[in-house]
């Protein structure tokens, strides 16, 4: 395929980089929106899970006798009456099987588990039998392992009795050539960063809801993949795919949670088909804190070489992830993989042994959040870097500079295999030092009297994989998706794509893409998504594709219509095919306007009048196009390494704080983003992406934070009273600027860009706070950077410098 818009379609106006207003916004900014819970069918039953109260246990008996008997409830099913269903795929060979039931059986590994389903005609009553199913329910607690010390202790107790410890995958490769860098250092040292966990926290729950109608099983899930879990759906429950039908309506955000497929996914469907009669499920906020994916739970153990000039020799990292119980599907492993391909950042840095390691324990399932990994390992990477330079006397920003990939570097292949083709690494941060100057001259000005308060920056330089491979990640689905393009016999365009809309403006770019493509108003384009019966097979949305995607399989679709359409034209024009140019939706011989036919003509010759058809062509005028990025690999290569992503965005994220230190309280004064995403469609969508990615960001640095008892593996969370959220009060004004470096090898040269605002906050804020108490010899090693932790920071440093002094 080209990799550009076709050079006869002619525009008095292009679209394609250009801030298109978002046309998905009327529905839900006027309460039209139609969302997983506002849908109602006659003679629909409402369904609550009862969940597991233990971290641990086996589940000795459920009395769902009284249940039963409260007027209204339908039925209560156990994990015995799902014995036709099959159990969650275990794809991937390379990690342990959980062999995940839909409810639990005979034993539960975290609070929250799901292990019965109770059916009545009214969420209220149903609430209340499931209050007594649970109080009828006898546990045998077991033994529970709350963190990762604690799970990967000697004797520990096994969370899966055939597993030889909790350890569910352990990948070390071993690089000399790291090993002789640590011979021939100056120095070393060795520290644990540690990046807590938290969750994504869509403003809507989940939902679904399910109905059988003539034979077709139709399921409505709050989901960022339809057709994934149309698959899964149509697998475990032993159904033809083409009889069931998963739509996502209007979704209040995802965040990678929703990329999962949950035990509801498949047990509300199967209670729709054992009933027959439509039920709907809804998470309230307490079961989202218990029982939807939790993530960036890991912990890092590194050892350092360095040089007295500064000169980062070598890195060892032991990266462990903290899985929750691991019963998730897809399983929730690949962000540690993911960290540690990404860890070195926009740096060039070779000299980097990443040892990947996933832990189970007692706590709930870990999984995808927006950043997927990747800010884990920039705040590693970036605090090693402070940390040389202060060792060393070395200034941050220059020993940043001496690291980062300059221009003409590219394509330069990092220590895991990514391919980064191209970017502006020295060029991002060269800018934001720019931006950011300014912002901290007025901050220290602004606190010069009080002697309360420090002033400090920080930074991160760091890349964003874009359009990745599901893989390593599933171990089962690729990374392409399609698009079906029509025109309708009046002029209209219709445009069809396996991506999902879960805010990101999927649908924006989709027509801005096909007004482009085909030369006419993106007003005239409809555009279908999230529907498995009216859109082609596609992976959703997740790991910033959707751009990429939908411009090549968008162009590809529209390139094959455009041939059909040329030809077309110029039968109707009596002129040859390869003179017919398109302008302003009007087709013509190059050099005269007139005549002219008009989409609707061709569209009309197409599918009605086909005597104006050329002798021999098909009638209709629709095309499809899958598109699957080049370089993009699926599979390690004999080094251990791949490039997993189709293209690298980058960026660089600076911030300015001020610290007081009476009281450790943060406050970012500034926020400096350059981002480079390659060639930008829409502006403001990109904007609106980087501002959302940085209060995400600074809420995972500052704020959130899913904390467990030690002893008992009990959540410490229940609602928003015991876990932290940011407000738009806590989000700091920001600066963004933008690069556009385009991939050479995609089409329009574009990249994704939905997780780079949330890389660098963590790195940044910790460097910044750690920088402003620099006088005391603070080095934060942890997030969330909150005052407590300031002030314990503060105490720790004084202490140790006390300890020093006698």
């Amino acid at each position: 395929m080209s990799l550009d818009i076709d050079p006869h379609i002619r525009h008095s106006t292009r679209h394609i980089g250009r801030s298109v207003p978002r046309r998905e916004d009327r529905g839900p900014l006027t309460g039209r929106g139609r969302y997983v819970a506002d849908i109602k069918i006659a003679g629909m039953l409402e369904v609550v899970l009862v969940r597991s109260i233990e971290a641990h246990a086996r589940i000795v008996s459920i009395d769902t006798s009284e249940a039963l008997a409260v007027e209204g409830v339908q039925a209560v099913f156990t994990a015995a009456d799902l014995a036709d269903v099959e159990t969650f795929p275990d794809y991937i060979p390379y990690i342990g099987p959980v062999k995940q039931r839909p409810l639990a059986e005979d034993r539960v590994r975290y609070v929250g588990a799901p292990y019965a389903a109770v059916v009545a005609v009214d969420r209220y009553i149903a609430e209340d039998a499931a209050a007594l199913v649970a109080a009828g329910t006898t546990y045998e607690p077991l033994p529970t392992v709350a963190d990762l010390d604690q799970a990967r202790a000697p004797g520990a107790p096994k969370l899966f009795d055939d597993w030889e410890s909790n350890c569910s995958f352990d990948v070390a490769p071993h690089k000399p050539e790291v090993d002789q860098a640590f011979e021939q250092a100056d120095h070393t040292f060795t520290e644990t960063y540690v990046s807590q966990r938290q969750t994504g926290l869509p403003m809507e729950t989940r939902g679904v809801v399910a109905d059988i109608t003539d034979g077709t099983l139709t399921v409505w899930s709050s989901t960022q993949s339809p057709h994934m879990v149309r698959s899964t759906v149509a697998l475990m429950l032993g159904m033809p795919e083409p009889q069931v039908r998963v739509v996502h309506p209007t979704i209040g955000g995802g965040f990678g949670t929703k990329t999962h497929i949950y035990p509801e996914d498949i047990v509300v469907p199967w209670i729709a088909r054992r009933l027959d009669r439509p039920v709907r499920w809804i998470e309230d906020r307490m079961e989202n804190l218990v029982a939807s994916v939790h993530a960036r739970e890991q912990r890092h153990d590194v050892e350092v070489a360095y040089d007295d000039d500064g000169t980062i020799r070598g890195v060892r990292c032991a990266s462990m992830l903290d899985m929750g119980s691991g019963e998730i599907f897809m399983p929730g492993t690949a962000p540690v993989f993911v960290t540690n391909a990404c860890i070195t950042g926009g740096y060039d840095f070779p000299n980097m042994q990443a040892r990947t390691i996933g832990v189970v324990t007692n706590k709930t399932p870990s999984g995808a959040y927006r950043g997927f990994g990747i800010p884990e390992g920039a705040f590693v990477m970036e605090r090693i870097i402070d940390r040389v330079a202060r060792l060393t006397g070395t200034d941050r920003v220059e020993l940043r500079r001496r690291m980062l990939v300059r221009p003409g570097q590219t394509p330069y292949v990092m220590h895991g295999g990514g391919r980064l083709d191209s970017g502006s690494h020295t060029e991002s941060f060269e800018r934001g030092l720019e931006m950011a100057q300014p912002a901290l001259e007025r901050t220290r000005a602004r606190y010069a009297g009080d002697p309360d308060v420090r002033v400090g920056v920080g930074y991160s330089n760091y890349v964003e994989p874009t359009s990745p491979s599901y893989h390593l990640t599933t171990g089962h689905w690729g990374g392409g998706d399609a698009a079906t393009v029509r025109v309708d016999p009046d002029g209209s365009v219709r445009v069809a794509a396996g991506l999902s809309a879960i805010g990101q403006g999927a649908e924006t770019v989709a027509a801005q893409l096909a007004a482009d493509a085909l030369g006419v108003s993106p007003e005239t384009v409809t555009v279908v998504l999230g529907d498995t019966e009216r859109a082609p097979y596609g992976l959703g949305s997740w790991g910033s594709r959707g751009a990429m995607m939908l411009t090549g399989s968008v162009l590809l679709a529209s390139e094959r219509l455009m041939d059909k359409a040329r030809a077309i034209a110029a039968h109707l024009l009596e002129a040859a095919e390869a003179d017919i140019v398109l302008t302003d939706g009007a087709f013509h011989v190059a050099g005269s306007d007139q005549p002219s036919v008009s989409w609707a003509e061709v569209g009309t010759a197409a599918w009605i009048r086909y005597v104006d058809l050329p002798d021999g062509m098909e009638p209709g005028l629709e095309t499809s196009g899958y598109f699957h990025p080049e370089n993009l690999q699926h599979q390690l290569d004999d080094t251990g390494k791949i490039n997993a992503a189709a293209s690298w965005s980058n960026g660089a994220h600076i911030g300015v704080v001020s610290v007081r230190v009476s009281t450790g309280e943060v406050r970012i004064e500034d926020y400096v983003v350059v981002h480079d995403c390659g060639t930008v469609i829409n502006p403001a969508l990109v904007e609106g992406q980087v501002h959302g990615g940085v209060a995400q960001g600074i809420a995972g640095a500052m704020y959130e934070h899913f904390q467990y008892d030690p002893d008992t593996a009990n959540p410490r969370f229940a609602s928003f009273m015991d876990y932290l959220v940011p407000t738009c009060a806590e989000v700091p004004h920001m600066e963004v600027d933008h690069f556009e470096s385009p991939a050479p090898e995609q089409p329009l040269g574009v990249k994704g860009c939905g997780e780079g605002g949330t890389v660098g906050p963590p790195a940044v804020v910790a460097g910044a706070v750690s920088d402003a108490l620099s006088e005391w010899g603070v080095d934060l090693t942890e997030c969330p950077v909150t005052p407590v932790a300031v002030r314990a920071a503060i105490r720790s440093a004084e202490a140790a410098g006390a300890g020093a002094g006698s």
